[in-house]
């Protein structure tokens, strides 16, 4: 049982190394499947490693493995922090069977499992920070993506406070030829007819041609200038990542921002995988228990309570 904890430790940091720095890699899927059965396996051993001693000795050298793929002090110091905090939910875990009542599994995985949870995102996004730091621009970066409906709330807005672009706050949908009319009405002839259609002409493809450009796509002139400003917005945020990393490298801000956008994706993601791995769990001690693998005893104790 010892040997599966340290094997899944091993390759959780390789899978979580492949997902920042071998292109085309499982991002989410493997690492969060690798990740369930390492937690898996440290709720089976606090139940069937009868030493403390041994697991803890275990249990420090899995996470202390992952400086094999990032070896950085300030990725040691946060391994400590990660051990201490998977110390207290081994300690809270073998504490809640061993002066339970009656022995309830999935009760004490889950008297653990914040801490162990907390454990493992601390060294998982120590050790992507520590990758990303050093990674000079040849990683793995995160795809942000703006929604449409919250570009178009924020164009209403600046439109209220900017008349000039209050073609936001008054209509939802706007097509690209259409923008580029409105914002160039002042170059426009009005008096000779084909003058101004041969102007109308040349505007919108001068103008076409522009966005066509920013956006990095050939535009048609029909295509909703909502969707075009917020694929520009996009392309521009992750191209500013990219090229921010591989320019700044350790000086940059930008690995810590990312570092607490993943921390921060991580924590609903990480609580529903700790919930599924302490039900699974229980559910292999209950098979284990009918079995006879484990074998529990009835012992009398002595317990106190309030007079009334």
């Amino acid at each position: 049982m010892l040997a599966g904890l340290l094997l899944s430790a091993v390759l959780a940091w390789y899978f979580l190394y492949r997902a920042v720095m071998v292109p085309d890699s499982s991002i989410w899927g493997a690492p969060i499947t690798i990740f369930f059965i390492l937690l898996v396996f440290f709720f089976l051993c606090t139940v069937l490693v009868r030493s403390s001693a041994y697991l803890v000795t275990v249990l420090a050298a899995s996470s202390l493995l992952s400086l094999v793929f990032a070896a950085t002090w300030l990725h040691f110091t946060l391994l400590m922090l990660s051990i201490v905090i998977a110390y207290c939910a081994m300690r809270n875990i073998r504490e809640s069977l061993e002066f339970s009542i009656k022995l309830r599994f999935f009760n004490s995985f889950m008297s653990g499992r914040s801490y162990i949870v907390f454990a493992l995102i601390v060294a998982i996004t120590s050790q992507y920070y520590a990758l990303v730091s050093r990674g000079a621009g040849e990683v793995n970066l995160p795809t942000f993506e703006i929604s449409k409906d919250v570009a178009l709330s924020l164009g209403k807005l600046y439109g209220h406070i900017n008349p000039k672009y209050s073609f936001f706050s008054s209509a939802r949908e706007i097509t690209v030829d259409k923008f580029i009319l409105q914002n160039q009405k002042a170059v426009l002839p009005e008096q000779d007819p084909g003058r101004a259609a041969a102007a109308i002409s040349s505007v919108l493809e001068q103008g076409r041609k522009q966005l066509s450009e920013l956006s990095g796509k050939q535009l048609s002139g029909g295509e909703q200038v909502a969707d075009v400003f917020v694929d520009l917005a996009t392309r521009k945020i992750n191209d500013y990542f990219t090229v921010g990393i591989a320019k700044s490298g350790k000086s940059s801000a930008i690995p810590l921002f990312l570092t607490c956008v993943l921390f921060l994706s991580l924590l609903p993601i990480a609580t529903i995988v700790g919930y599924a791995g302490a039900i699974f769990s229980a559910l292999l001690c209950g098979a284990l228990l009918k079995k006879g693998v484990i074998k529990k005893k009835i012992k009398q104790v002595q317990t106190e309570s309030l007079l009334r």
